[in-house]
């Protein structure tokens, strides 16, 4: 294979399959009715057809691929695996402390490992990612999300 796109492309591929036929397991019901293997299937299907696309356009390129330190050059590794902890202490923290004060604090760290901003801007965006969320899944869409330790003092 000539590019790393390729790889990425069979490996979204086979995920997307994996998730599709998976999806069917959970049962799939219909647009009127759709079950609780509907939002996965569409997402599988997705995912399957977009990893075709790049495969085949990753194909055609006429870059030449020098090797693996060209995937990570201009990327700072701490920064990815300092993202990737957040992300799996975030996942652990969700349900005993609650949305809202987790989504807030993860939305803090993660602006300021992105870039330089204020104390104000990154608290402000932090907050305004938090609730536009909450009103979108709490308001809109109806899901109950985690309310941890806030839970007497929401009514949601």
């Amino acid at each position: 294979m000539k590019h790393p796109d390729q790889y990425a492309g069979i490996f979204g591929f086979i995920v997307g399959l994996f998730v599709t036929i998976s999806s069917v397991f959970y049962g799939i019901g219909s647009f009127s009715g759709p079950g609780p293997g509907f939002i996965t299937l569409l997402a599988g299907v997705a995912l399957t057809i977009l990893s075709l696309i790049l495969f085949a356009a990753s194909g055609r390129r006429k870059l030449p691929f020098q090797g693996l330190r060209q995937i990570w050059e201009g990327h700072e590794p701490k920064n990815i695996v300092y993202v990737l902890g957040l992300l799996v202490v975030y996942t652990f923290l969700l349900e005993p402390v609650g949305f809202l004060i987790t989504t807030f604090f993860l939305m803090v760290l993660l602006f300021r490992v992105q870039g330089n901003y204020s104390y104000k801007k990154v608290l402000s965006l932090s907050a305004a990612v938090t609730i536009l969320c909450y009103i979108i899944f709490v308001q809109f869409l109806g899901v109950q999300l985690p309310r941890g330790v806030m839970g007497y003092f929401l009514l949601f």
